[in-house]
């Protein structure tokens, strides 16, 4: 279960009430068929409902590499992802994820797992999964994934994955590929499978 992700988005978005946020062994695309979506870098701050919420600042950058035996730069299609709070009640808190972004029916999707967590423990790293869109002005909205949508869809043999009921919910691990994956998230209702509360990032500088 990823929980240091979830203070960060369950702030803006109601859709976790249930359970945990679901994860996942494999992305909804791999490194060679992800997409570069150039419109995400850049430096955002997080709407607050709250006069007094802790302020959010948000940095997205495509990883760069040096490829050739000239060194050439290129970029690479792992987004890094960092959040930085100011809390009023301590210091500065960060969390860093590292994001692939993919294009499927019409709609974007990110499968993202957070750095420095279980797989620096030597576990496999897990994925989450998040819909978003760019406005004209340049601000994101995320939406996750709705947790109680794949436990029905496991449950009922659309999915492969595994459901585990707790007095809080259910923790849902889907087990599926990658292509299964995407065929199921491509053929869905995008606002019913990642519904709720969206996150808002404002663009801040590119």
């Amino acid at each position: 279960m990823n929980t240091r992700l979830l203070p960060t988005l369950l702030a803006a978005a109601t859709l976790l009430l249930a359970g945990c946020l679901p994860e996942s062994k494999n992305p909804l695309s791999t490194p060679k068929t992800s997409t570069i979506d150039a419109r995400l870098e850049g430096v955002y701050v997080a709407r607050r409902d709250k006069k007094d919420d802790d302020l959010e600042g948000w940095h997205f950058h495509y990883r760069g590499a040096k490829v050739g035996a000239n060194g050439q730069a290129r970029t690479t299609p792992w987004l890094e992802v960092l959040d930085i709070e100011h809390r009023k009640d301590g210091g500065l808190k960060g969390n860093a994820y590292r994001v692939l972004t993919t294009h499927l029916g019409g709609q974007d999707y990110m499968s993202f797992i957070e750095l420095g967590s279980d797989s620096g423990k030597g576990k496999a790293s897990l994925y989450s999964f998040a819909r978003y869109e760019v406005s004209w002005a340049g601000d994101i909205h995320v939406w996750l994934v709705n947790s109680g949508v794949l436990a029905k869809a496991i449950k009922s043999g659309k999915l492969h994955g595994t459901v585990k009921s707790h007095k809080y919910g259910e923790d849902v691990l889907l087990t599926d590929s990658t292509e299964r994956l995407a065929a199921f998230v491509a053929a869905s209702d995008p606002a019913t499978l990642f519904s709720g509360k969206p996150l808002v990032l404002y663009r801040l500088a590119r």
